[in-house]
């Protein structure tokens, strides 16, 4: 018998037009968290379209972060992305002040590198991993730029929009921070010579938009107008690793998407990321990933792929 899916709601939020991001803050905010205006608690988890980054001026409680309760108290802080299921639960239904501000991270990204398409792809890799909750002793830097974002946004000050979007440029980065964890592409770009990177560029743009289906290197060295034996010699010495060892890790990245968001079966993803049999997937993924399949899509940064296991209910963010 197929299990019963549990309950999700999913609240929509608008960015008013024109302005960079959504602040809500003020005496609307002060509320028991997790109960209705019954004090009947709330049990279901939501997400949310935007990104959720919050501020807990006073209060005390608990944060449901899918399977995992975190507890909170004054000047606690929280980045929740977007589709990332959660709540929060005020203790014994007291009142607490919350202040958020909702951020379409992909855009802002985009807008912020729009000539930097690697650099746009790491930084929303590291900020939409996962749900973080800190403190704003443990992370000031990100507490004053959150304090700067809400004084502009109250006071509509002249050139508040200009100061907000230089401020959200930091919070963007600091966010990032939040995730120490490179990705694979980062470490091996780490090691890269500007002058040889540029002339295997095109290689690496090529890769990205055809790892789905059988490459050859040569087919790598004719993007770059150069011998294969010079092209291979010139990217191990500019990427740190083999062209075909480059060309599975970036099938693997896309491997671990189709993973985290979708439910379709590992052998049905290996075929989409170009491996020829699930074998060569299995021993791929534990190569660069350290484990299998089925046990890294468990992980709770993974949490995207479990929306479709849940009945989801539509409302108006508040």
């Amino acid at each position: 018998m197929a299990r019963k899916k549990d309950n999700l709601e999913f609240r929509y939020y608008d960015i008013p037009h024109g302005e960079p991001l959504l602040a809500l803050y003020g005496d609307d905010w002060i509320r028991p968290y997790g109960y209705d205006k019954n004090l009947k608690p709330i049990v279901d988890l939501h997400f949310h379209n935007l990104m959720e980054v919050g501020w807990c001026c006073y209060g005390a409680g608990e944060i449901v972060l899918e399977g995992r309760s975190v507890p909170y108290h004054d000047g606690t802080l929280t980045v929740i992305p977007k589709n990332y299921p959660h709540t929060t639960n005020a203790a014994q239904a007291k009142l607490n002040k919350w202040q958020y501000l909702f951020l379409d991270m992909d855009k802002t990204v985009q807008e912020l590198y729009p000539d930097n398409r690697r650099l746009a792809e790491r930084l929303l890799y590291r900020t939409n991993k996962n749900a973080c909750c800190t403190s704003k002793e443990e992370q000031p830097v990100l507490f004053v730029l959150m304090s700067q974002i809400f004084r502009e946004m109250q006071e509509h000050g002249e050139l508040y929009r200009e100061s907000v979007n230089g401020l959200l440029k930091a919070l963007v980065i600091e966010i990032a921070r939040l995730n120490q964890e490179l990705i694979p592409e980062e470490k091996t770009q780490g090691k890269a010579k500007k002058s040889e990177l540029a002339q295997i560029a095109r290689s690496l743009e090529y890769v990205g938009d055809f790892c789905d289906r059988p490459l050859k290197i040569s087919e790598l060295a004719e993007v770059c107008h150069m011998s294969e034996t010079h092209f291979r010699r010139l990217f191990v010495s500019c990427m740190g690793i083999h062209p075909n060892d480059y060309i599975n890790q970036m099938r693997i990245k896309k491997a671990c998407e189709l993973l985290k968001k979708t439910n379709q079966s590992v052998a049905e993803i290996s075929m989409k990321c170009g491996f020829c049999s699930s074998a060569t997937f299995n021993r791929n993924f534990r190569k660069f990933m350290g484990t299998t399949p089925n046990e890294w899509k468990k992980l709770p940064e993974n949490y995207e792929r479990r929306l479709s296991e849940n009945t989801i209910a539509y409302h108006d963010g508040w």
